[in-house]
């Protein structure tokens, strides 16, 4: 936990975005949203505390907060989907694994690394992954 405090901890502002649209027509987002979602920069803020990572998006209409505890399993609802989600920490990458746990949502894999001084989040659900750069505010 402390190399992802060290690494990861702070308000991130979006800076650049790939592919989005895509990704979200992946997740089965329908076209408003994409094209909103598309719009957005985003801030993350990533906090390691009592053993729990947590990480707040925020864009302009509304914030998503999550906790994580490390290598378990935990529930979670994101844009009235519901996942099984799960957070591990391997070679520098902070990687949550969302599994369907409502029948309507879809898989998809959210990877979360530093690069340089940028955090770079990179979002897959059926094979098409869009990449988001995040500096540091």
């Amino acid at each position: 936990m402390e190399d992802i405090k060290s690494r990861f901890e702070g308000k991130w502002q979006c800076v650049k975005t790939e592919n989005i649209e895509s990704y979200l027509e992946a997740r089965g987002v329908n076209i408003i949203k994409r094209k909103a979602a598309a719009q957005f920069k985003p801030i993350q803020t990533i906090s390691v505390k009592d053993g729990k990572v947590e990480i707040i998006r925020k864009v302009p209409i509304k914030e998503i907060r999550h906790e994580f505890v490390l290598d378990e399993e935990n529930d979670i609802v994101d844009d009235d989907n519901k996942f099984k989600a799960k957070l591990t920490y391997s070679d520098g990458k902070m990687t949550v694994n969302l599994k369907s746990a409502d029948g309507k949502s879809k898989d998809n894999v959210i990877v979360r690394e530093i690069e340089g001084d940028n955090l770079i989040v990179t979002a897959t659900c059926n094979g098409v992954s869009a990449k988001s750069t995040f500096k540091k505010s």
